[in-house]
């Protein structure tokens, strides 16, 4: 990964702006028909026009990281800090493609995500693809290779006396081929003016995603 570039943004604002000149890891997944909330042409508006500033559940992802990151830590046994504190506010880029992880322990990343509890329910069972693409384009702009990816309910209702955290935690490998993959559909992206989804490097996505990750960590019901 030898043209890896990292640049520190020491504010908000500078941080934005960099986002606005490369397709982030939160995006990448559109190009791939991987994230059924968003499409080409609504992320092709969003970045010309600079429409998206965040919502509530991009907020709350925010306020909850670092617990995200301390539980993590608790139930995996491990020592991953938040990636601000480790080396202050970095975006990575790669090619045409940008991220900046949310925390780190060496050289392994961690992606944190919380949502509500009738999503957790499907996520406990299945990563969502939008989530693994993420952290794969993370894995390939910072030049690593080992990730996990952590979701946690926003409901933190106890309803036993032993303390079971509402977290799911999958194991993830770069995936070489997807990320090139990936490098193609970003290409195309940018230089075709009308883009759609291709459908078989959709199938091919999820197939090599699916080969890219393992579930680590759930609580069984049976803990109680």
């Amino acid at each position: 990964m030898t043209d890896v570039k990292m640049t520190s943004a020491d504010t908000e604002e500078k941080w934005l702006e960099l986002r606005k000149q490369f397709i982030t890891a939160s995006e990448a997944a559109v190009l791939l028909g991987l994230n059924p909330y968003s499409s080409p042409n609504k992320l092709k508006a969003e970045k010309i026009e600079s429409t998206f500033k965040g919502n509530s559940f991009t907020r709350v992802g925010q306020v909850l990281e670092p617990v995200v990151v301390e539980v993590t830590n608790e139930v995996m046994d491990t020592k991953f800090k938040l990636y601000e504190d480790v080396g202050g506010k970095k975006f990575f880029t790669k090619g045409a493609l940008g991220a900046t992880p949310d925390a780190v322990e060496g050289d392994v990343l961690l992606e944190c995500k919380t949502t509500r509890p009738l999503t957790f329910e499907k996520y406990k069972e299945n990563a969502p693809l939008t989530y693994l693409t993420q952290l794969q384009v993370q894995l390939y702009c910072t030049g690593t290779t080992l990730g996990y990816l952590a979701i946690m309910s926003t409901d933190l209702t106890m309803l036993t006396e032993k303390l079971i955290w509402p977290l799911v935690v999958y194991k993830v490998e770069r995936n070489d081929a997807f990320c090139t993959l990936l490098e193609e559909e970003v290409k195309r992206f940018l230089e075709e003016p009308t883009f759609r989804v291709n459908s078989n490097n959709k199938k091919k996505a999820q197939m090599l995603l699916s080969m890219s990750h393992v579930k680590v960590y759930f609580p069984s019901p049976f803990d109680n």
